[in-house]
């Protein structure tokens, strides 16, 4: 079957905006959570009994960790999107690690709603 799908001439000029806007935000939280661990007052380490340093530093890592294991573990079987056979192999795993990290992330928000409901 013949593909007629006829892209609009404004498309690639939107699809490099998107990567730019992508890459702007994922460069500012990069270094927005940098900054704020990196130059955390010494006073700000434990709060109520918290140690709300050592907590963020383990949430920054664990998001870490969580992004590559979901990119490892992603599946590289070929999609069929617009019609035609995707088999970009790096670009079929970020789509999967950004898909399970966010449930993953979601799954943890709701139990730690549900803990922390039950524990007040």
């Amino acid at each position: 079957m013949m593909n007629n799908f006829i892209s609009p001439a404004i498309a690639d000029v939107m699809l490099g905006l998107m990567y730019l806007a992508i890459a702007v935000a994922i460069l500012t939280t990069a270094y927005s959570v940098w900054h704020g661990l990196r130059f955390r007052r010494k006073g700000d380490d434990v709060v109520n009994g918290v140690p709300a340093g050592k907590i963020g530093w383990c949430v920054a890592i664990g998001f870490v960790l969580c992004m590559v294991l979901t990119f490892a573990l992603a599946s590289t079987k070929p999609i069929m999107t617009n019609g035609q056979l995707l088999t970009d192999t790096f670009w079929l795993r970020v789509a999967d690690m950004f898909i399970y990290t966010s449930i993953i992330l979601i799954i943890g928000c709701f139990v730690s709603a549900i803990v922390s409901r039950f524990r007040s």
